[in-house]
């Protein structure tokens, strides 16, 4: 008897892996992504908060100062992998800040105040991890993690053979654009580097020629130092032919740091220094060109090859060359070969609304000789400005829906405005996706733009507007923390603040990893990506837009509504309300048409629309009250205050 149990254990458990190996290799826009700033998460281990030799004063116990290390670490998402935190919430993705080794000080960033590398975007080691985020042992205590490249290495590979064996995707964010503070700018000319004056860490832009009194520099506490690697290296037994661009001074701008830059689209966004960190420059007419590009292809394919991550988020792509886009993303595919380039995602980061300085990166720079894609999509920001514009105005009243009617309409494959091309490159990457079907959509990150829910917004409308990503084509991309509407009272609407940066699982309460799945904001968010993965429409491309507020009457107040589905699944119709009072898809005369994406009607008749039961609408109201005109179905759909419907089509 105990034989047959062994046999049965041994075959459930078996079908089980074969299940989630499958579900592993489902196509990106079947992915749900949860982007979390690894220091700000958890703090799982304390020993590493203090690495050895830093500076003491760099870390803040009391997780409160927004520019200090808060402690977050790789033992803090083990633990919450291994509790089934994001199973629970239903995320098949988590984008992770840069891991790699930082420069730990700055003494003079934004608005000329100290900053620390706690958000991994200030490399010094580009072939190393952070001190900051890793463990002498393993999570089970049964491998030792040594002090060196290797250990650390080790410990960030497990961390990712870890989340996918719960089925979960891991995305790193890399930097191509520039490094950390490595170096300093001899402004004195002493030969010495005085960190006590701005003009060594910040030179202003020099638009005629470069500085020629840029020092490498070594000061332990702070990391640094010369960037690295400098030579050929062997990690984890992956030996990485490198040419050593990276530390040497002529691959970097050295021209200084313009303020206007950071929003310019002149040409000088390519080429100056972000305040004290350092720019490449890489310029394809520059001598170093191909050393720079081969070097960062043989890096991050080890990422891939050996460590097992499964795609890219790309930091400040417009500040980047965009030849060099194309040369780093055609020789890392190259590189990889046709079988893992296949599985892998590369999206950017450009922080532009317009959606032709967006798309303009799926493209290369030589098209339309060549027609593939160069970056396969990019950060939606046409679309979280139109959310915002929509529900974040910090009191009751609301803006329009209009913005993200050309947000979903700029997706399309016909060119507008006369142009000669679509914004997002319509040929399909190595995974048979094209950058429109893999455009990462969201609400709030962790730059100027802050988080979604700060100040004087509502949790109702921060609901709305992550039910909104959830239900958009393209990728859905959740912040930490939105999960339980976590809200940065420090910072309003109106404001570019970095204050939503707080620790999520405070140390002060660790607890709340356990508890914030019974969280029923929790709950809403966990049960909108079941149904986002099990309704096919939820997570195919076709959507239209049915219904945005019109000013001809004020019974649709706050409405927006729009079809997914209907050629390519079985339809869906969503239906939002941000207004504080109830209102419906239609004025007097008019009532909403339910077509989709091709005018075709999404009823026929002897079916009807009925609602999908939300965690949310206990005591909620709405009705549809469907009228046919001829063989073209139209609603009224009535919403209660802040409220969102999905509706899906059956037979009488």
């Amino acid at each position: 008897m105990n034989f047959y149990l062994y046999l049965f254990t041994v075959f459930i458990l078996s079908l089980q892996t074969s299940c989630a190996k499958q579900d592993f290799e489902r196509p990106w826009n079947k992915d749900v992504i949860y982007f979390v700033m690894t220091d700000r998460f958890f703090d799982g281990d304390p020993s590493n908060n203090r690495p050895e030799g830093s500076d003491p004063l760099l870390y803040d116990p009391a997780q409160a100062h927004i520019d200090r290390y808060h402690g977050g670490d790789f033992r803090g998402l083990e633990l919450a992998l291994e509790s089934g935190y994001f199973n629970a919430l239903g995320v098949t993705t988590i984008w992770i800040t840069p891991p790699v080794r930082n420069v730990w000080n700055s003494s003079f960033d934004l608005h000329d105040a100290p900053k620390t590398g706690y958000h991994g975007y200030w490399a010094q080691d580009f072939l190393d991890i952070d001190p900051h985020l890793v463990s002498k042992r393993s999570l089970d205590g049964h491998v030792n993690y040594p002090d060196s490249r290797e250990g650390r290495m080790q410990h960030y590979k497990d961390l990712v053979e870890r989340a996918h064996s719960k089925g979960i995707k891991i995305v790193q964010d890399i930097v191509c654009n520039h490094a950390g503070p490595v170096f300093y700018y001899d402004a004195n000319g002493n030969d010495a580097f005085d960190h006590q004056l701005k003009s060594e860490w910040i030179q202003p832009y020099n638009d005629s020629s470069r500085y020629g009194n840029a020092a490498w520099t070594d000061i332990p506490k702070w990391n640094l130092a010369r960037t690295e690697p400098g030579s050929t290296q062997t990690v984890l037994g992956q030996r990485l032919p490198l040419n050593g661009s990276l530390a040497q001074l002529s691959s970097y701008g050295r021209k200084g740091m313009s303020p206007g830059s950071l929003g310019a689209s002149n040409g000088e966004e390519v080429l100056c220094d972000f305040f004290s960190l350092r720019d490449f420059n890489t310029a394809p007419d520059s001598p170093h060109f191909d050393a720079l590009v081969d070097d960062f292809v043989e890096i991050y394919a080890f990422y891939i090859e050996t460590i097992g991550v499964d795609g890219f988020r790309i930091d400040t792509v417009k500040h980047v060359h965009h030849g060099f886009w194309d040369a780093f993303t055609h020789r890392l595919r190259e590189r990889l070969g046709a079988e893992q380039a296949e599985k892998l995602i590369l999206f950017g980061e450009v922080y532009d609304g317009n959606p032709a300085a967006l798309g303009q990166y799926t493209y290369r720079s030589d098209w339309p000789e060549e027609q593939g894609p160069a970056i396969d999509s990019l950060l939606n920001f046409q679309f979280c400005y139109a959310v915002r514009s929509y529900l974040r105005t910090g009191n009751d009243s609301f803006g329009t829906a209009h913005g993200i009617e050309n947000a979903i309409r700029a997706l399309g494959s016909r060119p507008q405005d006369g142009r000669e091309r679509p914004y997002y490159n319509q040929t399909a990457g190595p995974d048979g996706l094209n950058a429109s079907e893999k455009i990462v959509n969201f609400v709030e990150n962790h730059d100027g733009i802050n988080r979604f829910r700060v100040r004087g917004v509502s949790q109702a409308r921060h609901f709305l507007a992550n039910a909104l990503t959830l239900a958009m084509p393209g990728i859905p991309c959740l912040y930490y923390g939105s999960e339980t509407a976590l809200q940065d009272e420090l910072a309003g609407p109106n404001e570019d603040a970095e204050t939503g940066r707080m620790t999520y699982i405070r140390a002060d309460n660790p607890q709340a990893l356990e508890e914030n799945p019974q969280d029923e904001h929790f709950q809403a968010m966990a049960e909108l990506i079941r149904l986002r993965q099990t309704l096919p429409a939820l997570h195919g491309f076709e959507i239209q837009p049915l219904w945005v507020d019109s000013p001809a009457a004020e019974t649709d107040d706050g409405i927006f509504a729009f079809a997914r589905g209907g050629r390519d699944a079985a339809p869906v119709v969503v239906v939002m309300n941000a207004s504080d009072k109830k209102a419906s898809t239609s004025i007097p005369g008019h009532r909403m048409q339910l077509i989709d994406s091709s005018g075709a009607p999404l009823l026929q008749p002897g079916e009807r629309l009925e609602r999908v039961p939300l965690l949310r609408d206990e005591g909620d109201t709405a009705s549809v009250e469907l009228v046919w005109e001829g063989d073209q179905p139209k609603a009224s759909i009535k919403a209660n205050p802040e409220s969102f419907h999905l509706f899906r089509v059956i037979k009488e």
